[in-house]
C-alpha cells in the first residue's frame, strides 16, 4: 500500500482487518504511525525514490495500491515502478478518467474513481429505493475475503467448524502455483478441501468475524 491519506488509511485498515497482511508505505511520519501496529511492515519513505519500492519488498507482494491524493505524478511514478518490478495487480487512484487512462498505460491493471464508483452505488439506491431497504437491513453483515491460516490448512470446510463462529464460507478463491490466470471462485462444497494460499470469501455479522479472526491470530 503506497500512501495512507484519508481513503488509503481507510482502505488498509479495513484489509488488514479481513487479515491480509500489508507493507505501507508514506513519507509522511504521522501518517505511519497508527499503522505500525496494524501492518506486517511499514516505512517512512518516498517511493518515488527510485530504489524504494524494491527495498522494501514490492516485487514479492500479490497486489499493489496507490493511492497517493493529489500527487498525480507520484502515483504515475510508483505504479510505472510497482509494473517494472513485476507486480502484476496494482490498483491506483485516479482523479479521472484522462488519469485512469494514463495509470493504465504505466501499468496499472485498475484504476480506482472513487467519487465515481461512489456514485454509481448511491444511483442504484435511488433508481431503487428496495435496495436500499436491504442494505439497511443488511449493514451488521459482511462479505469479506480470508486468507487460510496453517491451523486450516487440510481440513474441509465441515472439519473446519466455522458454524459454530456463526459464519458462512460463500466460496473459495483456490491458489494454484502452476496457473497464470487468476484463481477463480469455487462452490464452498461442504467436502472441498482448504489448501495453502486459499481466500475464503465469508459472511456473517461483524461482531462474529471480528471475533474469529481474534481467535485464529
Amino acid at each position: 500500500m503506497v500512501g495512507l491519506g484519508r481513503f488509503g488509511g481507510a482502505l488498509a485498515a479495513e484489509l488488514w482487518d479481513t487479515g491480509c497482511e500489508l507493507i505501507v508505505v508514506d513519507k509522511d511520519p504521522e501518517a505511519i504511525a497508527p499503522f505500525k501496529a496494524k501492518s506486517g511492515a511499514a516505512f517512512v519513505a518516498d517511493a518515488n525514490d527510485p530504489g524504494v519500492l524494491e527495498s522494501v519488498g514490492a516485487k514479492d507482494v500479490d497486489v499493489a495500491v496507490v493511492t497517493s491524493g493529489e500527487d498525480f505524478e507520484g502515483t504515475v511514478l510508483a505504479v510505472s515502478q510497482l509494473a517494472q518490478l513485476g507486480v502484476k495487480t496494482i490498483f491506483a487512484r485516479a482523479a479521472s478518467e484522462r488519469q485512469a487512462h494514463v495509470l493504465r498505460a504505466v501499468g496499472a491493471t485498475r484504476a480506482i474513481q472513487v467519487e465515481d464508483e461512489m456514485g454509481h452505488r448511491v444511483a442504484v439506491q435511488v433508481l431503487n429505493p428496495a435496495s436500499e431497504h436491504l442494505m439497511d437491513f443488511a449493514t451488521h453483515f459482511r462479505v469479506v475475503p480470508w486468507l487460510a491460516v496453517p491451523a486450516y490448512v487440510g481440513k474441509t470446510l465441515a472439519e473446519a467448524g466455522f458454524r459454530k463462529f456463526e459464519i458462512n464460507v460463500l466460496g473459495v478463491f483456490q491458489k494454484d502455483a502452476q496457473a497464470e490466470t487468476k484463481p477463480k471462485l469455487q462452490l464452498a462444497a461442504p467436502d472441498c478441501r482448504i489448501q495453502q494460499g486459499d481466500t475464503l470469501l465469508r459472511v456473517g455479522e461483524e461482531e462474529k468475524l471480528e471475533h474469529f479472526l481474534a481467535t485464529t491470530s
